[in-house]
């Protein structure tokens, strides 16, 4: 028996369906090609009209810069060194760090000391200190703690003062500038 026989009629390709992958193939090109024609189309569109914004803006900020700048006389120039010097003023404090003080101050502050108020004086670079010692040598210990301190340079008692209470319990209340502290 011979096994090299062939009894196929016909070839094994299947043209129409090759055919059909043809155009199946061309349609998804010819899709894909419209879709980006029309985003070519949308994005050159949107330039233009990006472009056209833009010299509306530039011809707005030219017509808002208003002409070249002119010589101010002494009473603006005057005028506008002391409004530098307020903001200057402003920035000033603003950059104060109070959270870095109130640190240095709880580092010296003995247990019996505590303190009312705070009230910087940002021209001298000081602050006033009021608060409540339990003894003169509590307010002494405070006074010498906030002396050796390498952060607040000069310490003056304003002044000191006894003060009763309904509970009976007696208070010395103080009053301290600090100078040099920022």
């Amino acid at each position: 028996m011979k096994l090299t026989l062939n009894l196929a009629s016909r070839s094994y390709l299947n043209r129409r369906a090759l055919r059909f992958s043809y155009f199946a193939v061309i349609a998804v090109l010819a899709l894909l090609l419209a879709v980006n024609m029309y985003g070519y189309w949308h994005a050159r569109n949107r330039v233009g009209l990006l472009n056209g914004r833009l010299a509306d803006v530039e011809q707005q900020m030219l017509v808002e810069k208003g002409p070249v700048s002119r010589a101010l006389t002494p009473r603006e120039q005057e005028q506008l060194v002391t409004d530098v010097e307020f903001a200057n003023e402003i920035l000033k404090k603003d950059g104060f760090r109070w959270t870095l003080l109130l640190d240095r101050l709880e580092a010296v502050l003995p247990e019996r000391v505590s303190i009312r108020g705070i009230r910087p004086n940002y021209r001298e670079g000081s602050f006033n200190l009021t608060g409540d010692a339990r003894t003169v040598a509590d307010l002494r210990m405070f006074l010498d703690n906030l002396s050796g301190s390498a952060d607040f340079n000069d310490v003056y008692l304003l002044q000191q003062a006894r003060q009763e209470r309904k509970e009976g319990a007696g208070l010395i209340g103080f009053s301290i500038v600090v100078k040099g502290a920022f």
